[in-house]
């Protein structure tokens, strides 16, 4: 349960940017719901919170999905997000990571502290991959500033893949962000998969 909640805070740290465009259109909405039906573009999806919703997938909008991941996958250029307690040692210790795919390089980037003050987030590009006793050190990049972030075999790793709406299925769990116009309709401009 708290992997699922801290992935789906930085799904919505990611998703944060979409909203000066959503609002644009209309008022900014981001749920977590799951796929009751789907016919053509539009979801049927019952929120956590509230009652059924339908949304029309925008034509433009970023669909992704989750798949597990190994520490191995993890490489130079990789562009990342980290969940991560300091350690004793000072430095940051991942306890979740996610893979991004390149369409996503430079979401969020930078540090930034976590609604839970003992932890913080790391959306960075990573520059080297050093061996270390239980697992990795990735030093990484956000614009001129860098850091180090310990990966021990216990850290969850989530690769981040680009989807299409032909990968929904009904059952499955999203994060949706969405517009939301004056007549009360729900368009997704992104939809995560889980």
């Amino acid at each position: 349960m708290v992997h699922r909640r801290v992935l789906l805070w930085g799904f919505a740290l990611l998703f944060a940017g979409q909203g000066a465009r959503a609002q644009q259109a209309g008022e900014a909405v981001r749920m977590r719901a799951v796929i009751a039906k789907i016919e053509g573009q539009t979801l049927a999806l019952t929120p956590e919170a509230g009652d059924a919703v339908s949304v029309v997938i925008a034509p433009d909008a970023v669909i992704t999905r989750s798949a597990p991941a190994r520490l191995s996958d993890i490489k130079a250029g990789d562009y990342i997000a980290s969940t991560g307690v300091k350690g004793d040692d000072g430095l940051l210790h991942s306890t979740e990571l996610r893979i991004f795919p390149a369409a996503l390089r430079g979401v969020g980037e930078g540090q930034h502290p976590m609604q839970d003050p003992t932890k913080t987030m790391t959306n960075a590009s990573v520059s080297e991959v050093v061996a270390a006793a239980e697992g990795q050190i990735l030093k990484v990049q956000f614009g001129a500033e860098t850091s180090e972030l310990v990966v021990g075999p216990g850290a969850a790793i989530i690769a981040i893949l680009m989807a299409t709406a032909g990968d929904l299925k009904p059952g499955m769990k999203v994060f949706v962000s969405a517009s939301k116009a004056a007549d009360g309709s729900l368009t997704a401009t992104r939809v995560f998969a889980q």
